[in-house]
This record gives C-alpha cells, structure tokens and sequence, in this order.
C-alpha cells in the first residue's frame, strides 16, 4: 500500500533523522520528495548531510524539460537524479559531499559565488559526457552529465543554472522563519 506524505511531513521525518547523524546515528533515507529548493525543507536537510560545508547546493526553479526523480540524503551526503526530455532519463546527477575526487579537471571562472569551478568534459558529441565540480570551505557539489546521443550539451547549461549554493546564515534564518529558533 502507498501513502502521500506532505513536504512538511517529510521535511521534518527528514530532520529528525539527519539531527541523528551527530549523535553517530546511522540514517540514510530515499524519499520520493521536491529537488531541494533554495526556500524549502530539503535544503535545510542537505545541508545537515555534510555539516562541515560553508555552502549547500538548492534549486531556484527547474528548466524546462527537466524533471526531479530522487533525492538520497544520508551521512555522507546527498544525491539528487533529474530526467530530460532532451537529454533522456538520468541525464544529470547532483552529488553533494565534503570532498569531491576531480581527477583531470580544468579549473574555470566559475559561475557561483563562493565556489572553485572545474571542469572535465569527455565529450561534447554524440551524448555529452562531463562532470562539473563546485569546491567550497567543507564541502563540493558535483554535477554527472550523462545525456542521450541526440541531445546537446547545451542542456546542461539550462540546468546548472538553476543551482544555486546558499550560505549557512542563510540556511539558518529559513530554519528561524519557518521552523524553530535552532541553527546549523
């Protein structure tokens, strides 16, 4: 049997076991949830995935023709899958964590605040292939761009430009404002 659970339900089931992870908790949670949102629960809960991150990554608004599919939040940090109508099924995956391995990445002028870009293009045609990585104090975001063989690289640029990373005082007033007077 499947049930709906609100956003509020699972933001704070979320929370409640993300607090957890201090205290040496194991707790890993897949949930059919929104992307995390610059103004919404999941971000708070990413953030809490790799506590020691300056900035954590959020969505403004997805492009179209991109569809959010999971989020995986655990101890070592999170995991978000997105689906193209361009670019295919799993066409780019987000993965947030204390350190990222870039191996033969190219630093770029990057893009976001705060964040060192590099970039490792494998190939622009056919299906592109690369992976971008945002490095900040305590944390890296990196992107996995895997699209269809008929879908330009293009693509990519429309979705990473609906990532935002956001700043712990940040994070902690929209915890202020919409939950309890708690922070990071």
């Amino acid at each position: 049997m499947t049930s709906l659970r609100s956003p509020l339900r699972q933001s704070t089931r979320l929370l409640l076991c993300l607090l957890g992870l201090g205290a040496g908790a194991a707790c890993s949670t897949e949930e059919a949830m929104n992307a995390p949102r610059c103004d919404g629960g999941s971000t708070i809960l990413a953030a809490q995935s790799v506590p020691p991150a300056s900035l954590s990554p959020c969505f403004e608004r997805l492009p179209e023709g991109w569809s959010f599919t999971t989020i995986t939040i655990d101890q070592s940090g999170t995991t978000v899958h997105l689906d193209s109508d361009r670019a295919g099924d799993d066409a780019a995956t987000l993965r947030f964590s204390e350190t990222c391995d870039v191996g033969n990445a190219i630093e770029v002028p990057s893009d976001l605040e705060g964040a060192e870009r590099l970039d490792d293009i494998e190939r622009l045609q056919p299906g592109f292939r690369a992976r971008v990585f945002y490095r900040f104090e305590g944390g890296c975001v990196a992107w996995r761009f895997d699209f269809d063989n008929d879908a330009s690289a293009t693509e990519s640029v429309a979705i990473e430009g609906a990532l935002r990373l956001v700043g712990r005082d940040e994070l902690n007033a929209n915890i202020r404002e919409t939950f309890i007077d708690e922070e990071l």
